[in-house]
Order: C-alpha cells, then structure tokens, then sequence
C-alpha cells in the first residue's frame, strides 16, 4: 500500500491510498468498483516516524508558536466495505 500525501495538478492534497492487487483481494475486493464510489475504512495504524519543526518566524503571528507535526503511520490492519451513500446523506438526506 502506498500512499501519495503531495498535491495533484488540480490542487487536492488529501492523502491518497493505492492498493495493488493482492491487497485488493485481501479486503475482498475482487470485481472493479466504479470510479466515485464510496467505501467506509476502518483501519489501525502504528505511528513509526514523528517530526516537530518549530514555526517560521513568519508564521508565529498567526499561527503561534505551537509546532508544525508530521506523523508516518504504518497501517497494520484495514477493512472495508462499500457504501451506498455518503454519511451525510444518510443522516440529512440529499
């Protein structure tokens, strides 16, 4: 599983997984997903590297002084299952 946390051409920034085929079949996925659907993930991640940088000079106005924190977490355990709907219509509607 990889995971691509740097911006696309359009700007999106959300961390993004890839799995390969036997991941796939792992989760048992085993027929293609059409392309939007959505899937709740339930997964259990290990933190394996953490970084604290101090904020830049500039930063500390609006910011403050509280650190910037990067985390590498190592995902140990993952299930999912495809949805039908998003959450927030199921809950409010469409």
């Amino acid at each position: 599983m990889d995971i691509k946390p740097e911006a696309d051409d359009a700007g999106d920034s959300r961390p993004c997984l890839y799995l390969n085929d036997d991941q796939c079949e792992a989760l048992g996925i085993t027929t293609p997903p059409q392309p939007g659907q959505v899937f709740l993930i339930q997964a259990k991640a290990v933190v394996s590297r953490v970084t604290a940088e101090a904020e830049e000079a500039d930063e500390v106005a609006t910011e403050g002084n509280t650190p910037d924190v990067y985390l590498t977490l190592c995902i140990t355990d993952m299930d999912m299952t495809a949805q039908a709907a998003d959450m927030a219509s199921r809950l409010y509607g469409s």
